[in-house]
């Protein structure tokens, strides 16, 4: 046996220093006011000068040295996984420890958390309006379980509660879960514990786990994937054609297709990949991740539309065109007259300066006294040949206008309250007919004062940005390696985070993007269960 030195890669470390460039470059000209739903004069973008070619320069020789550091460091620890047995005692002990430390906010803010997304899907839950797509119909169908046994006792309150405690046991268990599984992977014992505290201690995740969003059972199902991915990875490609865990994967996708939009790309995202990765061994998982795609594809359409499902509105593709539309016409761009037409058709002119804001189309769309969206529906490729033709002349303008609209995503160091931290039942008209009100528990439990102000504190916003960052960071090590199969496992995450950046719902949000946070403890992690690829034996 002789030991062969394998060359490392390293296109894989330039481009993540290229991409660590452009963020710090691109991010230090945005001029963020602490709200996304203020207007394009308080949430601005600088003007493009010659010294950002420097800053990006810099960042980008400075990160690319990083990197050869943080390499070298892992051709030190990078060890094979040792595999130890599932620990049931210690899925048990994490399991407890989340809900009880989640359980302040949960008694503070009792029942639930109901917010204003949340009661589209008790509407449509209960009967009330039309069930539609936008917020999923399996998302609604499997809220209407729990509304529906509250309604029956005479208490909508009650199925909220049902819902809610389901939800928190359901989150709970996912990460004691994932906790318990790195722990069988040889992970140290200081390593889960401190991950451990990581879920238990922040409010973000205690929030997660009781809020009425489809967002946390997304990333549930999202979480569970990518550790398959990783078993997969272990096993050399061996366990992609073994049943047991083509059937969970099976579920698994559909869990991610039928509780967010975005997550059928994903799952075709990962149809392109794994027979790159692992060739003639995926030819099983990929004809069952085709025949979930075809399935959902069809249940989507056909099916949805002979049951009288309400279809998505365009619009909430086209959030990053109208943006950019929206930019040229406040900053006075250049547009020709066929242009002017279309654009203003979409919205008059004066509407699009008393409502644009950078950072969210909500504000445009949801103008529905002047937005025309009968307009965007049957004119949706004219508009969009506008908006093609437009960004010749105003490409600056757009480059602004789209980095506005994202930046939380990749922004090192960008944070905000929108979406972080949410509690208690929403007031407003739509709903007061529910009787659903908030009731703080806590406050009438000995020490429940002491442990609301604990909870308080506790109340950290995390930057999408900089986890994204790190995420990219870890890829781009696994890449140098060759190490395709584990780069793999951080692909759901860089899917997830691609749709964001296409669709771009809001320039924040940790909610859409939450499987970054909750794959944190993943990020260190792999390259050293990867292994030290650079010195493999050979014959």
């Amino acid at each position: 046996m002789e030991k062969k030195t394998q060359k490392k890669l390293l296109w894989p470390l330039v481009i993540a220093a290229l991409m660590f460039g452009a963020m710090i470059a691109l991010g230090r000209k945005i001029h963020f006011a602490g709200n996304v739903h203020l207007s394009y004069t308080m949430n601005t973008f600088d003007d493009f000068v010659w010294t950002d070619l420097v800053v990006f320069a810099l960042a980008a020789v400075g990160t690319f040295v990083l990197l050869l550091v943080l390499d070298a460091l892992y051709d030190r620890i990078a060890r094979p996984a040792d595999n130890k047995a599932f620990n049931k005692k210690l899925f048990i002990i994490c399991f407890v420890v989340l809900c009880l430390c989640w359980l302040p906010f949960f008694l503070k803010d009792f029942p639930g958390t109901v917010v204003g997304d949340s009661f589209h899907s008790v509407n449509q839950g209960l009967g009330v309006k039309r069930i539609g797509n936008h917020f999923l119909v399996f998302y609604t169908l499997f809220v209407a379980i729990f509304l529906r046994i509250g309604a029956a006792f005479g208490s909508i309150m009650l199925g909220v509660f049902l819902y809610s405690l389901t939800q928190y046991l359901v989150m709970a268990a996912v990460y004691a879960r994932f906790l318990t599984w790195l722990d069988s992977k040889g992970v140290r014992r200081w390593y889960i514990i401190a991950s451990l505290l990581f879920f238990a201690i922040p409010q973000t995740f205690a929030m997660q786990a009781v809020v009425m969003w489809k967002d946390p059972l997304f990333t549930a199902f999202l979480l569970l994937l990518t550790m398959q991915l990783a078993d997969a990875a272990q096993s050399q490609g061996k366990l992609l054609c073994n049943q047991t865990f083509l059937v969970k994967w099976v579920l698994l996708l559909l869990g991610i297709i039928f509780f967010r939009n975005n997550g059928l790309y994903i799952a075709a995202g990962l149809l392109v990949l794994l027979p790159i990765v692992y060739r003639r061994q995926a030819k099983r998982v990929c004809l069952a991740t085709l025949s979930v795609i075809v399935a959902s594809c069809i249940v989507t359409g056909p099916i949805y539309t002979a049951c009288g499902v309400e279809k998505d509105s365009v619009v909430e593709s086209l959030g990053v065109p109208i943006q950019q539309m929206a930019y040229v016409v406040t900053h006075d761009g250049e547009m020709n007259d066929t242009e002017r037409e279309a654009v203003t058709s979409l919205l008059p002119e004066e509407e699009y300066k008393r409502v644009y804001t950078p950072c969210l189309v909500d504000s445009i769309k949801w103008d529905y006294g002047h937005f025309d969206d009968y307009y965007l529906e049957h004119n949706t490729v004219h508009l969009l040949k506008c908006w093609g033709t437009m960004c010749l002349k105003n490409f600056p303008s757009y480059v602004k206008a789209y980095c506005l609209e994202t930046f939380g995503y990749w922004k090192i160091g960008a944070r905000n309250g929108y979406g972080d931290m949410v509690a208690g039942i929403s007031e407003g008209e739509g709903w007061d007919v529910y009787d659903l009100h908030t009731t703080d528990v806590l406050q009438r439990l000995p020490g429940g004062a002491w442990l609301s102000a604990v909870q308080d504190k506790l109340q950290i916003h995390f930057s999408i940005g900089t986890l994204f960052a790190l995420w990219v960071l870890g890829l781009a090590l696994l890449l140098r390696r060759k190490a395709y199969p584990f780069a793999l496992v951080l692909a759901p995450g860089a899917l997830l985070w691609l749709t964001l950046m296409l669709a771009a719902p809001v320039a924040f949000g940790v909610r859409y993007a939450y499987l970054l946070l909750a794959g944190f403890p993943l990020i260190p992690v792999v390259p050293v269960l990867a292994g030290n690829k650079n010195q493999q034996e050979e014959k």
